[in-house]
């Protein structure tokens, strides 16, 4: 049974830049696009969070090399896509800084989580406001009997509960936030599609022009039919608009 039909506003919001027309729509729908970007990678960084807890339920053993790798990479991926959500800009994709929502023990916590990621995770450093110890190197001199030979020893944190604890409850309140934001945005894109649509007889035309093929840019149908369910189950629409 076919579905319904699905358009690209993306792609109508693309043109209408470049045709500099109708540019108060054209920004509501790339300002939702991009809440709802940012959102995603929170959604993410508390997936690798719940997959972080589920290997520190398993016992360790200190010579399991892959699980003490796969628990720090886990951790660093959360922290990396919860400050790629919270602080960074880039060509692609505007940001929005949600300290202004934040208390301020919730403000320590972003910058300890931002300090993390820019100075010892994607940066080499101490990891700034951040209270434990997250990599240390020395040089020492190793003595064995009467014979000693100068060496580099490394440190480097693996996992540390505490701080996933407060990333969790962090990222969580971020996301809250997020995604209000984003549904707000689509609140906005029904409205001015609808006035649009009251204003121009012939206004649909214009998002006819942008048929997507859902299925495909999901890269599979079940992934399209789950997206399409969130349309009647309260998911990421908002709204009805109006159509001929």
């Amino acid at each position: 049974m076919p579905h319904d039909p699905t358009f690209n506003l993306s792609a109508l919001a693309d043109r209408l830049f470049r045709e500099k027309r109708l540019l108060p729509l054209a920004g509501k729908i790339r300002r939702a696009r991009d809440l709802h970007s940012l959102a995603a990678d929170l959604v993410m960084a508390l997936e690798s969070l719940d997959a972080l807890d589920m290997q520190l339920m398993q016992p360790t053993d200190p010579d399991d090399h892959i699980k003490l790798i796969t628990e720090s990479a886990l951790l660093n991926n959360a922290l990396i896509l919860y400050v790629r959500a919270t602080k960074t800009d880039s060509r692609e994709r505007d940001g929005f800084d949600l300290r202004a929502r934040f208390d301020e023990g919730q403000k320590r916590v972003h910058k300890e989580l931002c300090d993390l990621r820019d100075s010892a995770i994607a940066h080499f450093g101490s990891g700034g406001e951040y209270g434990g110890e997250w990599q240390a190197e020395l040089v020492i001199l190793q003595f064995k009997g009467s014979e000693a030979k100068p060496a580099v020893a490394t440190r480097r944190q693996t996992v540390d509960r505490k701080l996933a604890h407060r990333a969790r409850k962090q990222i969580e309140l971020a996301l809250g936030m997020m995604r209000a934001l984003a549904l707000d945005r689509l609140g906005e894109i029904t409205e001015a599609l609808n006035a649009a649509a009251a204003a121009d007889p012939t206004f649909s035309e214009e998002i006819g022009r942008h048929p997507l093929n859902f299925d495909i840019f999901m890269k599979s149908s079940v992934a399209a039919d789950a997206a399409r369910a969130s349309f009647s189950e309260g998911g990421y629409t908002k709204g009805g608009i109006r159509h001929d």
